[in-house]
């Protein structure tokens, strides 16, 4: 609650609680102004102050085991998985729990959690009962360790040899994996604080989900729109702005024709950044590939010194990216930065223990007070260029670097998006999510032509319609042969791109009716200046939209007989 955007945060709960359809939602241990938020609006709210109090609601609609099975505080996802496989109650009164790391079900599915979270373990414990599936725990890598080994598979782009060195991380990641052993299972889920432990197991598919942000949400979301009959592959947006040799995209939009799949095509100079952010943002996309380069930007390292909130002298330092998109409509500049913290004080922004002497709270809301003033860069007393801004992940577009940044799509999609740029996997994949998308699919490391053809004429031709995780895998052995990964999915086991049986150009004229139809009533409503600008532009953007939509329009006819291809779990193959 203590974010700007504290509002989004709360809509986007309620969104998922909504989308869940469950019977009964309990709101316990939140503050009064969370609890607040999150019942404003109505809904099947009930505040408890333990499990008691939730028992209690319960009485008479849900029997209670009258086996117990007992635990301590740790390793709680297992202990949960084995209660409810054993119809038992789950009491947590020893004091120390079994070190138990497996619980075996079945074999389609193995879901493999990082330890070190528990609401996340028992988050996945919860993912792996849907599935039914088994599921494992192994250790928490330390997070120093974490983002030291996800910088060094950005560093191996620039060696020479890139799949001997994607062969040592992944050799490193199976040390620390330790007896872990997924062979024997069809699908890996790893659930990670942010490593992607499937370049250790590249003889098995798998795809991941980051534990932090919004794990629990984008569970429920992704369960609820990996239903082809609310989403699936109704239409896709093309980005191609020319910036690469040889693309995919011809491959891929006949592939997707012949599914029944509206395409939406941005090449050339038409793929601007302020044309792709729209679209991306404010149509309704099941799919959004992009074909071009990527990587961290360069920048400028900014040091501000300002007095905090509290009266004292403070100096901040951050790296910053800078990316432009023009509007013609309007005839402004669109300006989105990217920062990342550098140093508080002379402390490194690394220094977890340095950090937490420092009153950083005070220090932060006094900068982001600063930015927002017309004359906050006044407290800037240094500059200097730095050739990288770690963790920018900047998308070239015909007329410069689009950064991603959203809070979220339009909701009646929930995109998959594939991104075959170099390096698309870092940051990307977390944003993407977060806004989100069903699932994406990056690369590791810089990617050439062949490759990013070869991966996209399995996923979009060969295995056009078998779940993501295995037609991923089987098209990188097309490519690569048995042991190397350099794309990464992230998303459910059960994303795919399915065969589309629904009217698209119905559903994008809906769609963007109903969005001219919001956006100018928030107009309308607003008393905030710079959110009528935004709501009226919205508006006015989808209108010019509506009309090129309705004057270019190609219909084609929706294929009756389009059959996915069928794999076998056995041997995991076509």
């Amino acid at each position: 609650m203590g974010r700007p955007d504290a509002g989004s945060e709360v809509t986007r709960r309620r969104n998922a609680l909504a989308k869940s359809a469950a019977k009964h939602v309990f709101l316990g241990a939140l503050s009064d102004e969370a609890q607040t938020a999150m019942a404003h609006g109505g809904g099947r709210f009930q505040e408890v102050a333990g499990v008691g109090a939730v028992a209690e609601v319960l009485r008479g609609k849900l029997s209670r085991p009258k086996k117990k099975l007992h635990w301590g505080e740790t390793n709680l996802g297992i202990g949960l998985y084995l209660a409810r496989s054993q119809g038992s109650e789950l009491i947590c009164d020893m004091a120390d729990s079994p070190a138990t790391g497996l619980v075996e079900k079945g074999r389609h599915l193995l879901v493999a959690c990082e330890r070190g979270d528990a609401i996340s373990e028992v988050i996945a414990s919860n993912l792996a009962f849907a599935f039914n599936a088994s599921l494992a725990t192994f250790p928490e890598l330390p997070k120093d360790d974490r983002d030291q080994w996800i910088e060094d598979l950005y560093l191996l782009g620039e060696s020479a040899d890139r799949g001997t060195g994607l062969a040592e991380m992944a050799e490193r990641a199976r040390i620390h994996l330790g007896s872990l052993q997924v062979d024997q299972y069809a699908t890996v889920l790893w659930i990670t604080s942010g490593f992607p432990w499937g370049i250790a197991t590249p003889n098995t598919p798998s795809t991941h989900l980051r534990r932090y942000p919004d794990f629990g949400r984008i569970v429920v979301e992704g369960i609820w729109s990996s239903d082809p009959r609310k989403s699936g592959s109704r239409t896709a947006l093309l980005v191609d702005p020319g910036t690469v040799s040889g693309s995919e995209m011809q491959l891929i939009n006949r592939a997707l024709l012949v599914n029944g799949t509206l395409t939406h095509v941005l090449r050339d100079e038409g793929a601007t950044v302020h044309i792709v952010d729209s679209v991306v943002n404010l149509l309704p996309h099941d799919i959004i590939v992009l074909s071009s380069h990527a990587g961290d930007a360069s920048g400028e390292r900014v040091t501000y010194k300002f007095d905090d909130l509290e009266g004292k002298s403070r100096q901040l330092v951050v790296d910053e990216a800078v990316g432009f998109g023009f509007d013609p409509s309007s005839k402004k500049v669109r300006v989105t930065s990217y920062h990342r913290f550098h140093s508080l004080d002379g402390v490194s922004w690394a220094d977890q223990a340095g950090k937490a002497a420092l009153p950083v709270g005070t220090a932060m809301l006094a900068w982001e007070a600063l930015l927002r003033e017309k004359n906050g860069r006044s407290a800037i007393v240094r500059r200097e260029d730095i050739p990288r801004v770690t963790g920018s992940m900047g998308v070239q577009m015909s007329d410069g670097v689009w950064f991603f940044v959203s809070h979220g799509f339009s909701p009646l999609a929930a995109p998959l998006l594939v991104n075959n740029s170099c390096w698309s996997w870092h940051e990307l994949s977390e944003r993407a999510m977060y806004a989100g998308a069903r699932g994406y699919m990056g690369s590791l490391v810089p990617i050439m032509g062949p490759e990013a053809q070869g991966i996209c004429e399995g996923v979009f031709e060969k295995y056009l319609g078998v779940p993501l995780p295995i037609a991923l895998w089987a098209a990188q052995r097309g490519t690569y042969g048995d042991d190397r990964q350099t794309y990464v999915l992230v998303g459910l086991p059960c994303v795919s791109i399915p065969p589309n049986h629904e009217d698209p150009t119905s559903f994008m004229t809906r769609s963007i009716d109903e969005g001219i139809t919001r956006w100018s009533e928030l107009a309308r409503q607003t008393q905030d200046p710079k959110l009528k600008e935004t709501a009226t532009r919205n508006s006015e953007f989808l209108a010019e939209h509506l009309d090129t939509f309705q004057r270019t329009l190609v219909r084609r006819p929706i294929p009756k007989n389009r059959q996915p291809i069928a794999f076998s779990e056995k041997n995991k193959g076509p």
